[in-house]
């Protein structure tokens, strides 16, 4: 990374703190990155003249409680690991529009979905001298009591120290867990994540494990090594289906030429078992099977799970419902013993979560497990992008063999939660009033009456044509996509949406694409 100016479509700020010096020593010199709930700048210690990056809180996004303490946990939740291979948060404190902020580390370098984009896909010697730096970071981590939850390529930051091209800092702890949580902002029941990487029990709101960490470490192991991620689909739901249902490909059979030597492909597969118990128990053990690649020792044992997807097209409903039985998790069975190969399906717990969750698709519930609530925060744009989204509280496991799901729970009445994906971020313009709402990237959507009556809004950013839509606020949750296009030279238009000059109907989904994207949460790349 260089000091050139970031990209444009990367510094829309809702304010621009260039030039202020906070806590009276450090001077923010320019925004490098801007996300949902903030931006990143690139500050200077006014007396020891020491780059920094400093992470600030949007001032709107500040006045939620809520919010405002996710942020500073995120500095907190990093401040308890210390380890070479995890970025340093060094300060924090407020600013002077009463918003908050923290400084870390400055990092040149690129993440690892800049890499892996570049070089397509990337043998083994060197995975597995990258993967071992990501689960050194996790096991300080985890010894710390602390789980990221949002393991993925892009958090992997990839910079030059001590004449090594590819070492790794793990960033982005922003919906970790602390194992104590006395604030309670991470309750089991809160789904936490992003789609792509996220495990099968963190998909049912229990990401209180390391084993959830292991299983982002064994998707992103696949990815780096065949060129993409085992598991795709066109919305968040889909793919959450395939990871609880869906045995992977074998990486060998996904990249024939890739020369993945056997050994390596057992160690995914054990990482990727649905099963949390049947894992890898701890990153250590994972460390130590990744070393013992090409020693001769014997591959790890992977578990035939006996899996059976279900009927994808019945569950695909991009709508918000609620289901009023939760799904039993198999995350208490995490002290069983090490597993070696065995061609039985797991039971006990685990067997209840599968056929409950059979119980639960089949009857059309994958959307409760994604889009819950009329006031649930939900940040789930894409498969790529992380997700805040409340499930099912848990209970204890049902004793029939297929629970089936009850009747829908009603929502809370008189609010509607609309989410707004674009290709920059937008400003959400109430064209009645010309009062602002919100931002497209807003991690909890924008609140609006519960209304059969279309409202107008305006989509605005600096050098891109508003674009005019209606939509109509008449269930909990919904999503919609929008493209902005570019502002003529000169000319500053605006463009009616050909979706919007007609009623919406209530059963069309947003438009999903399983792209690869980036939230911005990285501060280090342009």
């Amino acid at each position: 990374m260089t000091d050139a100016p970031p990209h444009p479509q990367r510094a829309h700020v809702s304010q621009d703190l260039t030039g202020t010096v906070l806590a009276g020593r450090y001077r923010v010199l320019r925004p490098i990155g801007a996300g949902g709930m903030g931006t990143v700048y690139l500050g200077e210690h006014t007396t020891i003249g020491k780059k920094f990056a400093i992470k600030v809180l949007d001032r709107e996004v500040a006045q939620r409680p809520d919010l405002r303490e996710r942020f500073l946990r995120e500095a907190r939740s990093t401040s308890l690991i210390s380890h070479p291979n995890v970025i340093e948060i060094s300060d924090f404190g407020d600013t002077p529009d009463g918003s908050v902020f923290f400084v870390m580390e400055y990092l040149e370098g690129e993440d690892l979905r800049v890499l892996l984009k570049r070089e397509k896909r990337i043998e083994w010697a060197r995975v597995r001298h990258l993967i071992v730096q990501v689960c050194r970071a996790l096991g300080s981590a985890h010894a710390a009591g602390v789980i990221h939850r949002d393991m993925k390529p892009d958090n992997c930051f990839r910079v030059t120290r001590g004449g090594d091209p590819d070492f790794i800092k793990v960033l982005d702890f922003g919906i970790a867990k602390a194992q104590n949580d006395e604030l309670g902002l991470t309750k089991t029941g809160m789904i936490f994540g992003t789609a792509r990487y996220m495990a099968p029990e963190q998909a049912m709101g229990n990401s209180g494990h390391p084993s959830v960490d292991i299983y982002a470490v064994g998707i992103i192991m696949y990815e780096l090594l065949c060129g993409r991620a085992p598991f795709r689909g066109k919305n968040f739901g889909e793919v959450l289906t395939k990871h609880m249902y869906n045995a992977p490909k074998p990486p060998r059979a996904r990249a024939p030429d890739a020369g993945i030597p056997p050994e390596a492909e057992a160690i995914v597969l054990k990482a990727l078992q649905k099963d949390p118990a049947l894992r890898f128990h701890s990153m250590a053990e994972l460390i130590g099977a990744i070393e013992a690649v090409g020693t001769g020792a014997a591959a790890v044992g992977v578990v035939d799970e006996g899996l059976a997807a279900p009927d994808q097209s019945a569950a695909m409903s991009y709508q918000g419902q609620s289901v009023a039985r939760p799904i039993a998790s198999a995350s208490a069975s995490m002290t069983a013993p090490p597993v070696t190969v065995a061609a039985a399906p797991p039971s006990g717990s685990s067997r209840g979560l599968w056929l409950g969750l059979g119980g639960l698709l089949l009857a059309g519930g994958i959307a409760a497990i994604v889009l819950l609530g009329a006031r649930t925060p939900v940040a789930e744009p894409g498969p790529d992008q992380p997700a805040v989204v409340a499930a099912p509280a848990a209970v204890a496991e049902p004793t029939s063999p297929a629970p089936t799901a009850e009747a829908a729970t009603p929502e809370v009445a008189g609010r509607a939660t609309i989410h707004f994906e674009t290709n920059v971020r937008a400003r959400i313009i109430d064209a009645k009033d010309g009062g602002l709402r919100g931002y497209s990237d807003a991690e909890a959507g924008i609140e609006f009456p519960l209304s059969e009556q279309a409202v107008a809004l305006r989509l605005e950013a600096e050098g891109y044509q508003t674009l005019e839509i209606e939509v109509i606020p008449n269930r909990a949750d919904k999503h919609f996509s929008y493209e902005l296009a570019p502002a003529r030279p000169g000319k500053r238009s605006s463009k009616r949406s050909s979706a919007s000059s007609r009623p919406e109907s209530s059963n069309a989904a947003p438009v999903f694409e399983d792209e690869d994207a980036s939230d911005l949460k990285n501060p280090f790349k342009h």
